[in-house]
């Protein structure tokens, strides 16, 4: 086992690895998905939120596994409460600026709603909320941050700022699809880089995705959500 991080730490072998595994395992998901009943928008969604959680910990597992087998280089290291308020602060600003590229989106190419699945768990009632926020507010954001932030920015940051935040961004990006989603998640990997490469630390990156998320499942509920 590695235990000196100031050396090693995760590379293109564990960039790669990780962005496999995503992929294969998001499409694993996609067939899980079609197996349950299409008409019943409340359970796709519930699954649909915990769904990023697992891929994203699994293509981490799948990267943390080949080498360096230490948590710490991956950014799993303690920060002052000072950064965690800062990510919490940042989470909302996030929310708001979803909110102007939704509403943009909206004037120029009418409704398109990729997340209405979603949507609908949140409105389900009281057990389908709480099972979608755990998933989509909570297991979700860490996955995502542990993989995005702990193996690929991190991989990147070596190259510089625009590596290491504006393209592993893009990545994050990517990696939710071309629609109104893709300058959402840039600009929340963007927020999230900013804090990783400031910090070394992937948990401030987990308050704001974790806050991010759990405006939009609250803003849901209630009916707030631009598209829905």
């Amino acid at each position: 086992m590695i235990t000196n991080d100031r050396w090693r730490r995760p590379g293109w072998l564990e960039t790669l690895t990780g962005l496999i595994a995503y992929g294969m395992l998001i499409f694993l998901f996609a067939l899980l998905m079609g197996l349950l009943p299409s008409n019943d928008a409340v359970v796709l969604g519930v699954v649909g939120s915990t769904a990023g959680g697992f891929v994203c910990v699994g293509a981490f597992a799948a990267s943390y596994s080949l080498r360096i087998r230490n948590l710490r280089p991956f950014g799993f290291k303690r920060v002052s409460p000072r950064w965690l308020l800062t990510a919490a602060g940042m989470g909302i600003v996030g929310y708001g600026l979803n909110l102007i590229i939704q509403f943009t989106y909206l004037a120029w190419f009418g409704a398109n709603d990729p997340q209405g699945i979603l949507h609908a768990a949140a409105r389900g009632g009281l057990m389908p909320f709480l099972l979608s926020f755990l998933g989509g507010a909570i297991f979700t954001p860490f996955g995502e941050e542990i993989l995005f932030r702990g193996v690929v920015a991190n991989a990147l940051n070596r190259y510089g700022v625009f590596a290491g935040v504006v393209l592993s961004s893009i990545i994050f990006g990517l990696a939710h699809g071309v629609s109104v989603i893709l300058p959402v998640a840039i600009m929340v990997g963007v927020l999230c880089g900013i804090l990783f490469r400031a910090t070394g630390s992937v948990w401030p990156c987990v308050i704001v995705h974790c806050v991010y998320n759990g405006m939009n499942s609250i803003a849901s509920a209630v009916g707030f959500a631009p598209m829905q």
